[in-house]
């Protein structure tokens, strides 16, 4: 048995050695004689003999009783600790998991040294033991997996927190799967409300008075050009004042100041710099540096020709709906001209199949079914991006018309199990939306669950198109790429913008891809043709709201830390038999030996010795 590899089992035991420095003093605190000088004659007189001695301290005496009390004590307190070794055959795993949203930036430093902390004192609660770094990011790689814990402290200085807010349940779900039976899993967190309240954490956090953005946009200005737009959140209970400036390639701007209230939300707005493709606003540094910067690139959409054929009222609709929407232009030319993949249709059917197999709107016919009263059935929506969160229960009309729904088509919307909205199935795919209801007798028109539903179709066709675009992104946040541009092939590059320079972060051959995680300036590129431009902004406010954020710590539940000790550790075999050493101890320190070994004084100096014209007590 290795002492360097003892656990105690109630380390509180250990003030049980408070006895030791009492049993000392007992042995101090004894009976002495005193000298004093006096006439023999006035001792002779004296009726009554006085003493003047009486309990002080003097040098320290060893008996045969102060040992066998101290190794009493050692024993009691020995077997009390209930000390524990690692079995031969031990295994442990211990898992990591470092919080990976963003508001950790303040904190990194801190949840590093938390995290090698409880790496200390789990060494040696096993023979063997497995180290696992990872993140609250269930899709990212392990940082670390293996037994050299030297390495697995090196993982943690890769570790940066870069997620939004997430939910954390998978991956500690996971983390407990890799720790199996006997494990142990620690969280290492910033506020205890993340942490689940069976599950062992460490929190680092600190209140900060933190002022960020939140998130910005580009528009069109209703005077004509483009104005840019911030909002400043001040997450504290104090008022903030910090200092702003926008940033292009022609250099810094103005500093302004601008003061805020607590919990407060100021929304900043600017025309944009006339030549410039990108800027970006800054702010004044604090201790959260995640949100005090706001890349902002000039949009630049991709371009959809479409054409309306429907007439009267209905038409009148979708001309103003598609003229507001940026990168569409309404032509009147021929169905040629815009009848494929790069154009859009508004048409009205009365049953028959529409033949362009391009991107559609296909409506009911104003007056297909005539002197139908209202349907009171609930609408009900699929899930589906195009219907997802809308209203529906507003709409007021008849019901269906008198369109028909194909096998291969994938219903949308439906009421009274008739079908109102559908995506048709064309030769290029799913391209065609058809709605099926009576536009002149119903509010279908005036509903802004019908404006949505149109709008989100037609800027998925529109993107849907090859080539370049512009656009601002938050962290994170799905970039979308035409299917052609895909299946084109391979070699498709994330490049974002460090220190001046372009750095890939990722090469995806994905459908689904995302825009960096951290805010700055990225570009999507296939050879030398970029496809992507775009800012990453940092745009989750509830990560840079530290008011919650405290330092704690909580054990492992009981239960599973004996299930641990007892599966990786065994105890002391030899504690009944140090227990009956303690009480024989005792029992032999309070025997009654030879009167010299007792601790009484002695004859000879220190005894009572007359001498000549003197006395000694």
């Amino acid at each position: 048995m290795s002492f360097a590899a003892l656990s105690l089992v109630n380390p509180a035991a250990l003030w049980g050695l408070l006895v030791l420095p009492a049993l000392v003093a007992v042995h101090f605190f004894q009976r002495r004689a005193r000298k004093v000088e006096t006439c023999t004659l006035f001792l002779i007189e004296a009726l009554v003999p006085e003493s003047a001695g009486g309990r002080t301290w003097e040098r320290f005496r060893g008996s045969r009783s102060f040992w066998l009390q101290i190794l009493a004590a050692l024993l009691v307190v020995w077997v009390w600790a209930e000390p524990r070794w690692p079995r031969a055959d031990s295994r442990q795993t211990v898992v990591i998991v470092l919080d990976d949203g963003l508001a950790m930036r303040a904190v990194e430093d801190e949840a590093r040294a938390a995290a090698a902390e409880l790496m200390a004192l789990a060494e040696g609660k096993a023979e063997r033991t497995e180290w696992v770094v990872m993140g609250s990011d269930p899709r990212a790689p392990l940082h670390y997996r293996g037994e050299e814990r030297a390495r697995a402290e090196a993982a943690l200085a890769e570790w940066r927190p870069v997620l939004g807010t997430h939910d954390y349940a998978t991956a500690l779900r996971g983390a407990r799967g890799l720790a199996g039976t006997g494990g142990l899993v620690w969280f290492v967190t910033d506020r205890e409300e993340k942490a689940p309240r069976d599950q062992a954490a460490v929190g680092v956090g600190r209140r900060l008075a933190n002022v960020g953005f939140a998130g910005g946009a580009v528009e069109r200005a209703a005077e004509g050009g483009l104005r840019w737009r911030a909002v400043l959140k001040n997450a504290s209970d104090e008022t903030q004042g910090r200092a702003w400036w926008i940033e292009n390639a022609s250099g810094a701007g103005e500093r302004r100041r601008v003061e805020m209230p607590p919990d407060g939300v100021v929304e900043l707005t600017g025309a944009w710099p006339e030549g410039a493709e990108r800027v970006t606003l800054r702010l004044e540094a604090d201790d959260f540096d995640a949100d005090d910067a706001l890349p902002l690139v000039k949009p630049e959409w991709k371009r959809l020709n479409a054409r309306v054929e429907a007439s009267g009222e209905m038409g009148d609709f979708f001309r103003r709906l598609l003229s507001g929407i940026e990168g569409v232009k309404l032509v009147s030319g021929e169905v040629g001209e815009v009848g494929n993949m790069l154009g859009l249709r508004v048409v009205e059917e009365d049953g028959a199949a529409v033949t362009s197999a391009g991107a559609a709107i296909i409506l009911a016919k104003d007056g297909a079914e005539k002197n139908r009263g209202l349907s009171r059935a609930p609408v009900v929506a699929e899930r589906h991006v195009l219907v997802d969160g809308l209203n529906w229960q507003g709409l007021l009309g008849p019901g269906a018309a008198g369109l028909v729904m194909n096998a291969g088509d994938e219903g949308l919307l439906w009421q009274a199990d008739a079908p109102l909205a559908w995506l048709r199935a064309g030769a290029e795919g799913r391209r065609q939306l058809v709605l099926n209801l009576e536009w002149a007798s119903g509010n279908a028109g005036r509903l802004a669950a019908t404006v949505l539903l149109m709008r989100r179709y037609a800027e998925a066709v529109r993107d849907a198109q090859t080539g370049g675009y512009a656009a601002n992104f938050d962290a994170g946040a799905r970039v979308s790429l035409a299917e052609a541009d895909v299946a084109a092939g391979a070699g498709w590059t994330l490049v974002k913008e460090d220190g001046g320079g372009w750095r890939a972060v990722d090469a995806v051959g994905l459908k689904v891809l995302r825009a960096p995680a951290q805010a700055g300036f990225f570009e999507v590129r296939r050879g030398e043709e970029i496809l992507v431009r775009g800012a990453a902004q940092f745009a989750d406010a509830r990560q840079g709201d530290f008011r919650g954020a405290s330092r704690f710590r909580r054990e492992p539940l009981a239960a599973e830390a004996e299930t641990a000790r007892t599966r990786n550790t065994q105890g002391d075999p030899l504690a009944a038999m140090w227990l009956a050493l303690a009480g024989a101890a005792l029992i032999w320190s309070w025997w009654p030996g030879r009167a010299g070994e007792m601790n009484w004084p002695k004859k000879g100096a220190e005894g009572a010795k007359i001498q000549k014209g003197t006395v000694r007590i």
